[in-house]
């Protein structure tokens, strides 16, 4: 799932299937997640697994967009006895977390929730072929490398993309029993230039 699914989901009332990223910093905190902690919308408040609610959080930007900047008390955070698990540091710092606006960030919990169990995992399969087509379409064919000018022209290069993207995947499929041995690969020239030294005594 893409950056954009929880505003896809709230402007549009759509629920994409696909993974939402996982926090890129969570290698450096092991223990807690911001999943883990307990948001309180009304008094703009966020409480820690431990109890500890942090003071009002201040609205903020990030990569351009609202977001919630949440910084927990020094003083608790220092005194807590899973602080190296929580903030992953060393230097007494507060735990600090973004959140998205409510409605975005409801999404995203509840997506990053789902996308654990085993129901979700195989309704995600079921987009293995979509996924592998659109990654063709896209690294093998350059879809999102515009040629032309106008969204007319544009779309014609879409649709002779994705048939060309038909013509060679037609290409591979062959009739029962008539599938070509595969072609063997040509020797590196680190495996010709031990063909031709001499053998050990």
């Amino acid at each position: 799932m893409s950056p954009r699914t929880p505003s896809t989901a709230q402007r549009w009332g759509v629920a994409l299937i696909g993974p939402v990223r996982q926090d890129p910093k969570a290698d450096a905190r092991p223990g807690f997640s911001k999943e883990d902690f307990r948001p309180d919308w009304e008094a703009h408040t966020l409480t820690c697994p431990n109890g500890v609610t942090s003071p009002p959080w201040k609205a903020t930007l990030g990569d351009g967009h609202p977001r919630l900047s949440v910084l927990f008390p020094r003083k608790a955070c220092r005194e807590c006895a899973d602080r190296l698990k929580c903030t992953g540091n060393v230097d007494g710092k507060g735990r600090h977390i973004f959140l998205l606006p409510q409605p975005q960030q409801e999404i995203q919990s509840r997506a990053r929730t789902e996308q654990r169990t085993s129901e979700w995992q195989r309704r995600y399969a079921m987009r293995a072929g979509c996924e592998a087509t659109v990654s063709a379409t896209v690294h093998a064919h350059g879809l999102r490398n515009c040629r032309y000018r106008g969204m007319a022209k544009t779309h014609v290069q879409h649709v002779l993309t994705a048939i060309g993207t038909n013509i060679i995947r037609l290409s591979e499929c062959f009739p029962p029993g008539t599938t070509p041995s595969p072609t063997r690969r040509p020797a590196s020239r680190f495996h010709q230039l031990c063909q031709h030294l001499p053998s050990a005594p």
